[in-house]
């Protein structure tokens, strides 16, 4: 009888064993991708079973056609707990609630935005003014994914069409004018979101109040003030910052008053995607945002670059606050940020707006400098405890070198895509 060679049969078994390892590692790998997926459709199905129930589209549906208040006193006298107060949470809530699962990559943004995202955009642009006071009153991160969902649904956005309306008030015509719409029949009224508009016509210069703003650029120091009024002087649009009217990262005008309504702003003027320690800065500023906001403060970041560029630049960060567009550099002309560094083009700088759109403070930053968010903050907080003589008095905040850090990399990469997009 042939005796058994045990070390082929450790060596068969060892194999046995292995392949049958592998086997089951694959099974397990199979069956949580499975569940994986299983789960992920349980969770968009529950999402779109919410979207289209009664409930909630009679609440967006009287957000988007029936909500006529726009401050929160209008707001409260429609009664807390009523209709409206139960309509902007529950509407709000959920696309917070989804927004919070496309940002931590849980669902995939393509397979839901396309359907929901354009009425999260329309609901918003209801809802904006009574979040920014209910920041300030009672909740200062409320909708705060919604609102960083924001950039992703700009693309699944189209104005509304407004309902049929007769001419019956319109007076006759004995002879109707070809084109033009006849008094008794129905005509489509189209809406659209307003653009930018500056008045071309001559202005006296209107220089900005300054307060303690001062150049610091390595040349030799001047005031912001005559700055200003000198760059307003070339500049045939010349305007008073609170007039001014730009498109944020979503194609959407904005007035610069909007972000002062309820209290000071800080305006942070970047180079653009491209500029590391720009980046950096407003990094700081977003980790910053919700002392900010718990300090009844703005912030708003304004970039020479194109709508689509500032878009990338606010996706890229993850920037909570809005990033204006000044393509056509009206506010730079306007701040006095023109012809500092190189002709033609703006200095980036960090501005403080009161309530009244005025400029409290404007400095200058360095090629590789800026001012620190704590800084700017400390500052705001030190000139709201004292009054307006005393408040001359305290010092400034200064620019600081920044550490860019990974960002030099991100700058790299949207340079580079700049050079391909506008």
């Amino acid at each position: 009888m042939a005796s058994i060679d045990w070390q082929v049969a450790a060596a068969i078994a060892t194999v046995v064993s292995t392949l049958a390892f592998i086997a089951s590692a694959v099974v397990v790998v199979l069956q949580l991708r499975q569940a994986a997926r299983e789960r992920y459709f349980s969770i968009t199905a529950h999402l779109f079973e919410i979207w289209q129930s009664s409930d909630f589209q009679h609440d967006q549906l009287f957000l988007l056609h029936m909500l006529t208040c726009a401050t929160w006193d209008e707001f409260c006298r429609m009664g807390r707990g009523e209709r409206a107060d139960v309509a902007i949470h529950r509407v709000g809530g959920y696309y917070d609630r989804v927004g919070n699962l496309v940002r931590h990559n849980l669902i995939d943004k393509q397979d839901i935005l396309p359907t929901i995202g354009g009425y999260a955009v329309a609901v918003w642009h209801r809802i904006e003014p009574l979040v920014k006071e209910l920041r300030l009153r009672e909740n200062a991160l409320l909708f705060e994914n919604y609102e960083a969902l924001l950039p992703e649904c700009h693309e699944c956005y189209a104005p509304g069409i407004a309902h049929p309306v007769k001419m019956a008030d319109a007076p006759a015509l004995k002879d109707p004018i070809p084109g033009h719409p006849i008094p008794g029949q129905p005509v489509k009224l189209c809406t659209v979101e307003p653009a930018p508009v500056f008045d071309a016509r001559a202005k006296q210069p209107v220089a900005a109040p300054i307060r303690a703003a001062t150049a610091m650029n390595g040349a030799a120091e001047r005031s912001v003030t005559a700055m200003a009024f000198g760059n307003s002087r070339r500049n045939s649009q010349a305007q008073h910052p609170s007039e001014l009217v730009l498109p944020d990262s979503d194609g959407i005008a904005h007035a610069l008053t909007e972000f002062t309504a309820s209290g000071p702003a800080v305006l942070v003027y970047a180079r653009g995607a491209w500029c590391p320690y720009c980046l950096r800065q407003l990094a700081d500023y977003a980790e910053h945002y919700p002392e900010f906001k718990r300090s009844g403060v703005e912030v708003i970041a304004l970039s020479p670059e194109t709508p689509r560029k500032a878009r990338r630049m606010r996706t890229g960060l993850k920037l909570p606050f809005a990033v204006l567009s000044d393509r056509d550099l009206n506010a730079a002309r306007v701040f006095g940020l023109m012809d500092h560094e190189k002709p033609g083009m703006p200095t980036p700088a960090t501005l403080v707006l009161d309530s009244a759109g005025t400029v409290q403070l404007s400095t200058l930053n360095q090629w590789a400098k800026s001012v620190f968010a704590g800084d700017v903050l400390e500052y705001i907080r030190r000139v709201k405890q004292t009054d307006i003589a005393a408040a001359a008095a305290i010092p400034p905040p200064q620019v600081t070198v920044p550490k860019p850090g990974m960002l030099f990399a991100r700058a790299f990469a949207n340079m580079a895509a700049g050079l391909f997009s506008r």
